[in-house]
């Protein structure tokens, strides 16, 4: 009993108040995200009529341009300013938008169009707070403690998606989809009031006075000179083009292959995030890792097994169980690798190498949603998930052949 409290105490949100109330503005904006996603997704199949597959494979490869278009960019602007000022600034901005968005609902004035300007706008603003985030992590704790510290930040989202997922349902039934859009404002509104408590100087170091292009040329050249970084960041490429569809393959499944309501959506959602906040809520408890490319290789495997068990059953709770373990692979994945980065990606270089990271992430990821909307419309859901499953228990191996990071775990 000694040493698990000894552990709790000795934890990085134990010890680190500015770390923790970034935390916890994190997870309250992450919950509100994941209202906000649901509403979207049921809002967009139940609306727009006999091509609401095609359309919900749009909407989200809507919510994902901004990144991939911006991400290096807004990376850069990250390393140039203090890193609070930059997380307050998303946030009041997207509080507005996403605000704005509940008043056209209330209003009856929303329609595609506004939806799609709208998601486009509030997720432009996505990137900008994420690299700052990444570039704040070591500041706001230490060395010794950022492998936990990685691992803890990297639960935010899936613990936060397991709330948001429970909730979300109830959330609808009491208030509708506006009220989801209205809950995900307030959750900025929240998220904006924990930074502005951080006490920690978030400025960025001092360096010698170079122009705008020139960092955002540095950041570009520091990756592609870098050949194992470059390859495992193309790998995450890669794994998202065939995992990310399954953001949109969920409703799918509860839509027209069970014929359900939006209450199994949030309990498939709910054990999806399960069993990634599990896993990474786990190793935040872990001080050191062995061969991250062994835990790669292992979480890729188990994604693909996972998914692809969604095409053999039709049963409600085997796809629960299904889904909590692709969730605890993707968290373990993760964790372990996000960890490599921040060990071995200089302070002054973070909020550009992962804005690249989270460009070239989610680049694939409108194409792959609109590839998936089209088949689901064509062939069939479950073709989809076949495909998928196929694509990552192939990629599961190359992630064994790729160049070494070198890298003292």
């Amino acid at each position: 009993m000694r040493e698990i409290i000894a552990e709790v105490r000795a934890h990085p949100l134990a010890l680190f108040a500015d770390f923790r109330r970034l935390f916890a503005g994190r997870v309250i904006s992450a919950v509100g995200d994941k209202f906000f996603s649901i509403a979207i997704a049921w809002w967009v199949i139940s609306k727009a009529g006999e091509n609401s597959k095609f359309h919900l494979g749009l909407i989200m490869a809507v919510n994902v341009l901004p990144i991939v278009v911006f991400g290096p960019l807004l990376g850069t602007l990250s390393d140039r300013s203090d890193k609070r000022r930059v997380m307050l600034a998303a946030d009041a901005a997207r509080a507005f938008l996403t605000l704005s968005l509940a008043l056209l609902l209330w209003t009856g004035s929303l329609n595609l169009y506004w939806l799609y300007s709208i998601c486009f706008l509030i997720s432009g603003f996505g990137p900008l707070f994420e690299s700052a985030v990444a570039a704040s992590i070591l500041k706001l704790t230490s060395e010794e403690k950022m492998p936990q510290a990685v691992a803890a930040d990297s639960s935010v989202m899936q613990f936060s998606n397991v709330i948001g997922s429970a909730l979300g349902s109830v959330v609808m039934a009491a208030a509708g989809v506006a009220g989801a859009f209205l809950f995900n404002a307030l959750s900025f509104a929240a998220s904006f009031a924990a930074v502005w408590g951080i006490k920690t100087t978030l400025k960025p170091e001092a360096r010698t006075e170079s122009s705008f292009i020139a960092e955002f040329r540095e950041g570009l050249s520091y990756i592609y000179d870098n050949k194992p970084l470059l390859w495992l960041i193309l790998s995450f490429a890669a794994f998202n083009f065939f995992v990310g569809p399954i953001l949109i393959l969920i409703p799918m499944i509860v839509k027209f292959t069970l014929n359900e309501s939006v209450t199994w959506l949030a309990v498939f959602e709910t054990f999806f995030a399960l069993g990634s906040s599990v896993l990474a809520i786990g190793l935040s408890f872990k001080k050191s890792y062995g061969n991250i490319y062994w835990w790669f290789f292992g979480s890729l495997l188990a994604v693909g097994l996972s998914f692809g068990g969604l095409y053999f059953t039709g049963d409600k709770y085997a796809i629960c169980a299904l889904l909590f373990g692709a969730g605890a692979a993707l968290g373990a994945g993760n964790a372990v690798v996000l960890t490599l980065f921040q060990t071995t990606v200089p302070d002054a270089m973070k909020g550009r190498f992962f804005s690249v990271l989270t460009t070239l992430a989610y680049a694939v990821l409108p194409a792959t949603f609109m590839l998936n909307g089209m088949l689901a419309e064509s062939l069939s859901v479950n073709f989809c998930i076949a495909y998928n499953a196929a694509a990552v228990l192939a990629l599961s191996f190359f992630a064994l052949l790729i160049p070494r990071v070198a890298w003292k775990p």
